[in-house]
């Protein structure tokens, strides 16, 4: 694995800071271009099937209380409904004042947290995900209820333009304050063009921008379904009682 992958031709190399090209470009030479080439890594070209059933998965482990996972297969950032999707998540999932949260945290009070989730910065389609931590006395089935309640209302009533603006100013400014930090700018650029092409980081929060309430009610009609989902539960199971004995 090694030697197939952490080769120069498949690495990048991305500096961030008060440099210049013509004293910094002699370094990296000296530093990096003594390593040899070697065969190019295989493309993967298998593709996923599309899912014709909803999945569930319980797993018992020791725990406190259940968890849920529900994630449906979504396409990467070089898909054109990336854009649609990223703000959807933040509608239903950006924080304290999203949808999951209001439902099912201060209304409903069933869950410590409830939110959902969209990181489309991966070579291949990748997954939008809600999760949620019940309370105790509180059923993964009744948060569910709940979730896909707050799916299905914004499936029929078009997104308020109030909360759709909310969501792409909440996506722009992380997106602007990220770049205050060198490291985090470095790990934006090296993502992207690792997936695609670091240049597709000029043209995010214009993209963002152009996003319509249409746009994040079609993409919640085509993308969370049932048909497109796998549910993972957190089964708890209380901790093995220690042999008579143990420990001394």
């Amino acid at each position: 694995f090694f030697r197939t992958y952490y080769v120069p031709n498949n690495a990048i190399l991305v500096v961030v800071g008060a440099v210049k090209k013509e004293t910094l470009l002699p370094k990296i030479q000296a530093l990096f271009g003594g390593i040899p080439r070697r065969p190019d890594p295989p493309k993967v070209t298998t593709e996923e099937p599309p899912q014709v059933g909803e999945r569930r998965v319980y797993v018992q482990k020791e725990a406190e209380l259940p968890v849920l996972f529900a994630v449906h297969h979504a396409p990467n950032l070089t898909h054109p409904d990336s854009y649609a999707l990223q703000v959807l998540a933040y509608v239903l999932g950006g924080g304290e004042s999203a949808r999951f949260y209001k439902a099912a945290v201060y209304e409903k009070q069933l869950a410590s947290y409830a939110g959902a989730d969209y990181n489309p910065v991966h070579v291949a389609p990748y997954i939008f995900g809600f999760s949620a931590y019940p309370l105790p006395g509180k059923t993964v089935e009744e948060i569910e209820q709940v979730l896909y309640a707050e799916v299905e209302r914004l499936v029929r009533e078009p997104l308020p333009d109030r909360e759709l603006q909310k969501a792409k100013n909440q996506i722009e400014s992380e997106f602007i304050f990220a770049q205050d930090s060198a490291h985090h700018l470095a790990e934006m650029l090296g993502k992207y063009e690792s997936v695609a092409t670091w240049k597709l980081l000029d043209g995010f929060v214009d993209g963002v921008r152009k996003v319509t309430a249409a746009d994040v009610q079609r993409v919640a009609q085509k993308y969370l379904v049932k048909e497109n989902r796998t549910v993972a539960i957190l089964v708890p199971v209380k901790a093995a009682a220690a042999p008579a004995g143990a420990g001394k």
